[in-house]
């Protein structure tokens, strides 16, 4: 059954005519559910509990290791959907991991997204079984070894974020939210050497073994959905 629902769905206008479904989806929304926005970019914080389901379009979008730590922290508060999926550019199991309820690949009906999202606001995942067996023994697998480092007191996760200097901060706020190397040496006017040299720091300041498990730390320990003023 279908509750009362307000949608927002996060588009990128300038591919919307790439999929002849993409106007169809969004009449089918209109249709059924109470209240439907279309926007670029994700409303601000204050105002993101006026809606229920986030939508978002990941055309384009290259996850396969990292979600935008603003994604992340949008699943850890709403329900999020994540459509145009691109089966080589994602991880279902990242995905899971981080929250997010589905995926629906680009080649998908509207109707079958529909019936996804219904399925979704009812409580359920929608994700393929395999997927959803594959992460739930990551997770008994991952409980196993944490219980097992806790008794040994081999594992301290409480680190020190006075270690870090301002510029490993800012390098990690931004690799937590998908930047490159080359990225990060843009916007920080660095070179990319420098942008190693401080990623390095960062793997053994926060026992870090790659940019995967540094950017989820971040996400763990870290404000990284704050404005890079704060860490600059």
């Amino acid at each position: 059954m279908i509750q009362p629902t307000s949608v927002f769905l996060k588009t990128q206008p300038r591919l919307q005519n790439r999929s002849q479904n993409y106007q169809y989806l969004i009449k089918i929304l209109d249709a059924f559910f109470m209240r439907v926005k279309v926007d670029a970019s994700l409303p601000q914080e204050s105002m993101r509990e006026e809606f229920n389901l986030y939508l978002i379009d990941s055309t384009d979008a290259h996850w396969k290791d990292l979600l935008p730590a603003e994604l992340v922290q949008l699943a850890k508060q709403h329900l999020v959907v994540i459509f145009n999926a691109d089966a080589n550019a994602i991880c279902e199991k990242n995905l899971l991991l981080n929250g997010i309820k589905g995926v629906f690949f680009a080649d998908q009906s509207p109707e079958d997204i529909f019936a996804g999202l219904v399925r979704v606001i009812n409580g359920e995942l929608f994700f393929s079984r395999k997927s959803i067996s594959t992460t739930f023994n990551h997770m008994l697998s991952a409980m196993s070894r944490s219980q097992f480092n806790a008794s040994n007191d081999s594992v301290n996760t409480d680190i020190d974020l006075s270690l870090l200097t301002k510029r490993e901060k800012s390098v990690i706020h931004l690799l937590a939210q998908g930047a490159s190397n080359r990225d990060i040496a843009e916007r920080l006017n660095i070179s990319d050497h420098t942008v190693k040299t401080h990623l390095y720091s960062a793997f053994k300041k926060t026992a870090s073994r790659n940019r995967v498990e540094l950017a989820n730390w971040a996400q763990n320990y870290m404000a990284v959905s704050l404005s890079l003023q704060n860490t600059q």
